[in-house]
Order: C-alpha cells, then structure tokens, then sequence
C-alpha cells in the first residue's frame, strides 16, 4: 500500500507508523511531502479539521500534477479546542482513498488549563516554554506537548496515531456496517412518515 502524507515531519509519519501497526497493517511505504495547511501555525476549534483537511488537498493536487499514483493519502493537523470552559489538544487526520473519498478521525483529547489555551489564543508558543523548562530545543518533533503533561504516555506520534485509526476504521467499514446503518435510518424514517400520514385520517 502506498500513502501519501502531507508533512515531512517525522512524529507524523511515525504515527501512521504506529497506526498501522496497531491495525496489523505492515505492507506499506510512506512518502513525506510538504505541503501547506492555509491555517495558522497554532490552529484553534474548527481550524484544526480544516488544517487536516487542506493539507490533504493540496496533496492531492500535487500527485494528479506530477502523475504520482498512491492508495491512501493522509495529512495530520495538531491543534487547541475549547468546549464551554474546558480546554483541549487535538488531533485531526484526514485520509482520502484512491477514488477520492475523504474520512475524518480525531483523537484522544488531552486537557490542558485556560491559562494554556490563552496562551496559545494569544499567539505565543506552549512548546517554547516547555523547550525552557527542560533544556530542549527538540520537544516538539519528538515528545510534544501531550507528552510533556503526560510524563512520556502520550507523546506525539502516539497521541496523532489515534486520529488516523479513527480516520482509516471510517473507511474502512463505511461500506459495511455505516451503509447498513444508514439504509436502517432511512427504512425507519420512511416507516414514521407513513405512521403519521395515517394518523391524520383516525
């Protein structure tokens, strides 16, 4: 199987390592290409999906340029999410399969404070801090935020590996048991409208 990942960061393409892995996958070759997110280098809610979603795009557009055939293509955008007054680290991965179909996963999200979110909001970098903390210019291509306030459980490409199985178990049975799903909703949908149009002449 050969996938195209929009990144030619190395914790992403070693979490696709780790995904595929996870599902027993082990034919496969990766090519890293680096392509753009049209997002902000800190991207926050609804950006982060986008991110995903655009590198993934771009990538695709320069495999049809340049004539490059793959099965799966597969971008990962990190990113900062606040629901009501909780704060979160996410992940997005987007793959898009051979024929063109695009399927979303997200990971875990890890909290963090209002305090880190504002940070963020306000455009400076957690990981700079962290980097001070421990005396390290590399956290955040190998350990990460998720793996600094975890103490190393949840380091980078594990925390990203979990959006990409979401993503790849989507498609993978969306033909099976999502289109079975969703003939049943229609099936019983169809079953309410009749109920009700036969209720209007009791």
């Amino acid at each position: 199987m050969k996938i195209i990942l929009g990144s030619k960061n190395k914790s992403k393409k070693e979490a696709i390592e780790i995904a595929l892995n996870t599902l027993n996958i082990s034919d496969y070759e990766i090519l890293s290409i680096d392509v753009p997110s049209h997002v902000s280098s800190k991207p926050l809610n609804g950006e982060t999906l986008i991110g995903a979603h655009n590198r993934n795009r771009e990538v695709m557009k320069y495999c049809l340029e340049n004539n490059i055939e793959y099965d799966l293509l597969i971008s990962i955008e990190g990113g900062y999410e606040q629901v009501e007054d909780y704060y979160f680290i996410v992940t997005y991965a987007s793959i898009i399969d051979k024929e063109g179909y695009e399927f979303i996963g997200k990971s875990q999200g890890l909290q963090i404070t209002k305090n880190m979110f504002e940070w963020v909001k306000n455009g400076q970098s957690l990981n700079k801090v962290i980097e001070e903390l421990l005396d390290n210019k590399d956290n955040k291509k190998s350990n990460g935020i998720s793996g600094y306030l975890t103490d190393g459980y949840y380091y980078r490409s594990i925390f990203d590996s979990t959006s990409i199985i979401s993503a790849y178990e989507a498609m993978k049975n969306y033909r099976k048991s999502y289109e079975k799903l969703e003939r049943k909703l229609l099936s019983n949908h169809e079953k309410t409208k009749k109920g009700n149009t036969n209720d209007n002449y009791k």
